[in-house]
């Protein structure tokens, strides 16, 4: 009989690589450049609502998009 052992949910990365990578642990895509991510993020607003901010990534030093941070 084999052992069943529980699958552990992926450790998310801490510190500046953290903006790389997803919750999921996956890496995030990346853009070569800010217009092009701001441009997915001007679609991804178009199409859910959901607004985005484009950053430049520390640890690939291509751009991303993220969920902006609340103040409350």
């Amino acid at each position: 009989m084999k052992s069943r052992r529980r699958r552990q949910p992926p450790t998310r990365p801490l510190g500046r690589v953290a903006s790389h990578f997803t919750r999921e642990g996956t890496a995030k895509t990346a853009y070569r450049t800010q217009a092009e991510a701001a441009s997915a993020a001007q679609l991804a607003w178009t199409l859910s609502g959901v607004e985005l901010n484009t950053y430049r990534c520390d640890y690939c030093f291509q751009w991303h998009i993220g969920k902006r941070y609340r103040d409350d």
